[in-house]
């Protein structure tokens, strides 16, 4: 079976060539987390995302995950919905509980393609939803698309810290003049 699916996911591969360049070009070095309870799975889908330049930590289960993810950066998770033990629901729930997770994108994979199953991960806060065997172009396509926002969202972030420490400067600027007026003026 893994055979089959690593065959699959190799013809994918070279039928996207250039949206993996273009993967090359648009980002550094970023780090995703997989969590998944099937070990091959997590082998086939860490050694594609790390051929197209990418680091990958792996946990096959929640509480690892978890751990990794207080030890180590992670700009993407990508997550297993059905595992035993906490199960991916849970994991997210847990992970976006905590404030600084919260721009960390959660992507959800799972081999049970419904709509109710999407919509309960949308609904925890999940980014988006990859169904089991994974395409690889769409695999690559919603990687880069989840870290794409979230550099912007990181970026906005930081232009907003800028712009509320320059208001204040601007503030402090202010009242130090409207206090020197006060002061020079003749009286």
């Amino acid at each position: 079976m893994v055979g089959v699916v690593w065959h699959v996911l190799r013809s994918a591969t070279e039928a996207c060539d250039g949206v993996m360049t273009k993967a090359l070009d648009d980002r550094d070095k970023e780090v995703i987390l997989l969590v998944d309870d099937e070990a091959d799975h997590l082998t086939i889908t860490s050694r594609f995302l790390e051929s197209v330049g990418y680091v990958c930590l792996s946990a096959e289960r929640g509480w690892d995950a978890l751990r990794l993810l207080s030890e180590r950066r992670v700009d993407l998770i990508l997550l297993d919905l059905h595992m035993p033990g906490m199960d991916g629901y849970c994991l997210a729930e847990n992970i976006l509980a905590h404030e600084r997770y919260r721009v960390i994108p959660i992507v959800a994979f799972s081999c049970y393609d419904l709509t109710k199953f999407k919509q309960r991960a949308m609904r925890i806060g999940m980014a988006d939803f990859v169904p089991k065997p994974v395409d690889r172009k769409r695999l690559l396509a919603t990687v880069c698309d989840q870290l794409r926002l979230r550099r912007r969202l990181l970026a906005l972030t930081a232009v907003e810290g800028d712009l509320g420490t320059r208001a204040g400067s601007i503030t402090e600027v202010r009242a130090t003049a409207a206090s020197s007026a006060t002061v020079n003026q003749p009286g």
